[in-house]
């Protein structure tokens, strides 16, 4: 039996299907923002009726505290909760009419090595899976936590792209024209045997802000130091108010190295349609001071869509040390209430979320060990992993009103695939974890609904009373497949060639269905969109435009970058994201600028 969560109740309003539009001739948006609210109270997709349509940041933070309240607002418009009258605006339905799409892509290959000489073991600036060569020197800004001088050690991940060292001892630390000795640690491997990270430690004088320089690939003149325990060099032993330095990296190193997934600087970005994400993206004003200020301690809903990622993948395309302060901050947060071991590992958020899939995380542990090198956020990731086991047992959907939506899907794929890159003991427990769901995700991809007979367009179709949202017909949740489409592409970059190739091929389908058959004829996609049925539930809401661009992105990409409906389909939603995108409260921020941010490198 699945031990599962209790789906939340929905009234259910069938949708309009109106006249024939083709997705050329409609304004493209998203939003099923307030599909996101709060965990009690009821959204009412909005009612229509007819027949069938035919058409195919500021930088920097605060020290952590509540002081001021947090930004946003409550009430109708996606704030504080669910609810919201029917507007009775009209929706529709999209049909194949569409012209097919290009064929699917194959699975992403990895650069080579550049080389940077000297003996075996040196691969220099190599360049990641679709990644660029980030090179072979990076500058840190050391940033010292107030009140702290004098001699301290510093310590950091230094995130690496796949074939760029295979030698955790080939990192040399210069500050000016001294090298200073340091401690070296390989913290996790590519599956090519590369590392993904270096832990390095280092002795410095502190009189303010600095810079060292990391040299990749480089043989140390200096004797080793021996390394020290993560928590000696923090400002609290609980990580909850960071290091005593930060060590701060660029962006373009970040996002380059590829450690938090496909991302690019936010900067790259600027002057296209991807730019959509800077503006809407505050990590300032929704970092950690919103957090506190939010009730956190009581509202388990501010905890959703798993923070620490959101936070530390605005650090890598910002490199800036605002949301790297709140990502430490609230990852070790999340860290220290987690109770149990092994199976029974267990989220403490309250109220009642131990036993919740969608607040199980183990990316933004797997993303803190991997910049820190700290060995306990590595073991609560295993943990994390090892509990989603026993909540998410039965991946697969057996039909009817069986509990399943891509939210729990996904999180349940992302526990198992970053356990399973961080671990040093259990990583083909988690790769076993990871291919059973996969293969289950495919097969009912595959299956659903019975009689559907378009194979180059479908999604994770599943009921709607499965969905928790009532209603027996088929269908998906575009907002939701977005979580259950990173999991499945950070999948596909663990694996070999052959389930990569599956994968892509899976997630073209998912952004074809989604352009063709998702949005609704005032833009929005809907919030429950059905397949293969004239049925569907309405969005309201302008916070959702994100996730449907970046499913379409990914779609635009592995079939090949050729479609050019996908594309204008992609960038039409951007478009109303940059026009008409809101966040306004903490939650919105989460699901907003988790997992869509990726969009921009599917769009380079």
């Amino acid at each position: 039996m699945k031990k599962r969560s209790a789906p939340r109740q929905r009234p259910f309003v069938p949708g309009f299907f109106g006249a024939s539009a083709t997705l050329g001739s409609v304004s493209l948006l998203i939003s099923l923002a307030g599909a996101c609210g709060t965990e009690t109270e009821p959204h009412v997709p909005a009612a229509s009726g007819g027949s069938a349509g035919t058409s195919g940041g500021g930088s920097g933070a605060g020290n952590v505290g509540a002081g001021g309240s947090a930004s946003g607002r409550g009430g109708s418009a996606g704030g504080g909760s669910e609810g919201g009258a029917p507007d009775g605006g009209a929706g529709a339905a999209r049909d194949a009419g569409a012209a097919r799409d290009a064929g699917t892509g194959g699975a992403t290959g990895s650069g080579g090595a550049t080389g940077s000489g000297g003996t075996a073991g040196s691969s220099g600036a190599g360049g990641g899976a679709g990644q660029p060569p980030i090179g072979a020197s990076v500058t840190v800004h050391l940033v010292p936590s107030q009140g702290v001088t004098g001699t301290q050690r510093v310590n950091l991940g230094l995130p690496l792209q796949t074939g760029q060292l295979t030698d955790a001892a080939r990192v040399r630390v210069l500050q000016g024209s001294q090298e200073l000795a340091a401690a070296r640690r390989a913290l996790a491997k590519y599956p090519d045997g590369s590392l993904r990270s270096v832990q390095i430690q280092f002795d410095t004088t502190i009189a303010g802000e600095a810079d060292v320089e990391l040299r990749v690939g480089e043989m140390p003149t200096t004797q080793a130091l021996t390394s020290v325990s993560v928590d000696t060099t923090l400002v609290n032993a609980n990580g909850e108010q960071g290091p005593r330095v930060w060590a701060v990296l660029p962006a373009a190193w970040l996002s380059g190295s590829g450690f938090a997934g496909p991302l690019i600087p936010e900067s790259d970005a600027a002057n296209t349609a991807s730019a959509a994400w800077a503006s809407l993206c505050d990590y300032q004003r929704w970092g950690t001071d919103a957090f506190l200020a939010a009730g956190y301690e009581t509202d388990r809903a501010v905890w959703l869509f798993d923070r620490g990622t959101a936070l530390y993948r605005g650090y890598a395309r910002r490199g800036e040390i605002g949301p790297l302060r709140s990502a430490y901050i609230e990852t070790s947060m999340y860290r220290n209430r987690i109770t149990g071991s092994g199976t029974g590992t267990r989220n403490g958020i309250p109220p009642d979320g131990a036993d919740d899939v969608k607040y199980a995380y183990s990316q933004n542990l797997a993303l803190h060990y991997l910049l820190s090198g700290d060995d306990r956020y590595r073991e609560s990731a295993e943990g994390m992993a090892l509990g989603m086991s026993q909540l998410w047992s039965s991946p697969g959907y057996a039909g009817g009103s069986d509990f399943w939506t891509e939210r729990h899907a996904g999180f349940g794929l992302l526990a198992y695939v970053w356990a399973m890159i961080v671990s040093d003991d259990r990583s083909a427990d988690f790769r076993k974890l990871a291919d059973t769901a996969v293969d289950a995700y495919l097969s009912l991809q595959s299956t659903y609904p019975p009689g559907y007979t378009d194979t180059e367009a479908r999604c994770f179709a599943h009921t709607g009373e499965a969905h928790g949202e009532g209603g027996a017909y088929f269908g998906c949740s575009p907002w939701m497949s977005a979580i259950l489409g990173d999991a499945l592409e950070q999948y596909a970059r663990e694996s070999d060639a052959t389930r990569a190739s599956a994968v892509h091929a899976s997630l073209v389908k998912l952004g074809r269905i989604i352009a063709r058959r998702g949005i609704q004829p005032d833009g929005r996609p809907y919030y429950f969109m059905g397949v293969g049925t004239t049925e569907n539930m309405l969005e309201e809401y302008d916070e959702h435009y994100g996730e449907s661009a970046y499913l379409i992105a990914m779609a635009w990409f592995y079939a090949g970058k050729t479609d050019v409906a996908l594309r204008t389909a992609a960038d039409t939603l951007l478009g109303r994201l940059r026009s008409d995108g809101t966040i306004p409260h903490v939650r919105s921020f989460n699901w907003q600028c988790r997992s869509a941010i990726a969009g921009p490198w599917f769009l380079r």
